[in-house]
């Protein structure tokens, strides 16, 4: 009998997996750290329970969390990834070989080491490119102390549990706002709204407080379950949703991501509307 992983994220659901292998199960000094091969959704990474990025679905993730902000900025050199560890995020902006400079800030050093390991497949080695710095601390701390400015934030950040609860307070959204730039764009991984409504209209809350514009990019990711996810973006100058993709020479391969999708990803349901 095969065994099988059930995550148990929201009271009164649960989603069972069934798993091929397991290939690692240990405790950081942070989290436990889970990785297995599952029929359905191929490799998945499990942290404390909760999963994080499976090879079946990550594109509609990692590709909205990306390419609808980059693709309207005029000259992007640096940007700052906020969590990351599985390397999938920095790997699509490193599609872009306009970019200088990524630095990715992830608490977990362990889980950097393994994505780098077993999720080759997704991340195509990024995390060990020569344009991607790494730092492994607290990326609340780091927010709060750097001197840097960003062309483009991606808080690629777990649900608000634990060690990630400090990464949805008002005053992480002010220091983000600190270390962007007059043109940049911020992009805030904010939950799935029919299961987490509160979550969504917390971030929304803060942003439309402290950044001049705002709002929501929706996409699909089965594994998070409970329908579409929201991703909050906020700048001081782009609007993204009447902004247009700056034409360049590049072409970039993406498996979720197109026009189309950029363009109908901006348009909320009723009970989101709350600014």
């Amino acid at each position: 009998m095969k065994a099988i992983f059930r995550e148990f994220l929201h009271e009164g659901l649960k989603q069972e997996i069934t798993v091929d292998k397991t290939l690692v199960d240990k405790k950081s000094r942070y989290q436990r750290i889970q990785i297995f091969d599952t029929p359905i959704y191929g490799r998945i990474l499990v942290l404390d329970g909760i999963i994080q990025i499976t090879e079946k679905d990550e594109a509609a993730y990692s590709e909205m969390l990306v390419h609808p902000a980059i693709q309207v900025l005029k000259n992007p050199k640096k940007i700052l990834i906020i969590g990351g560890g599985d390397g999938a995020v920095a790997e699509e902006i490193l599609k872009y070989n306009f970019v200088n400079k990524i630095d990715l800030v992830d608490i977990d050093k362990e889980v950097v080491k393994l994505s780098s390991l077993h999720f080759k497949k997704i991340n195509k080695n990024s995390l060990r490119n020569k344009k991607v710095n790494l730092f492994f601390q607290d990326a609340f701390d780091f927010i709060a102390c750097t001197k840097n400015k960003y062309d483009l934030i991606i808080a690629d950040r777990p649900d608000p549990v634990g060690a990630g609860k400090s990464l949805f307070k008002e005053s992480f959204y002010k220091n983000v706002n600190n270390i962007l730039r007059d043109e940049g764009i911020a992009i805030f991984q904010s939950g799935v709204p029919f299961l987490q409504k509160s979550e969504t209209k917390e971030v929304l809350k803060y942003v439309n407080k402290i950044f001049k514009k705002n709002g929501i990019i929706l996409t699909v990711v089965p594994s998070y379950i409970g329908g579409y996810m929201a991703l909050v973006w906020s700048s001081n100058k782009i609007d993204m949703r009447r902004s247009k993709v700056i034409k360049r020479k590049i072409k970039i391969k993406t498996s979720y991501y197109n026009e189309d999708i950029r363009k109908s990803a901006f348009s909320s349901p009723n009970f989101l509307k709350f600014f």
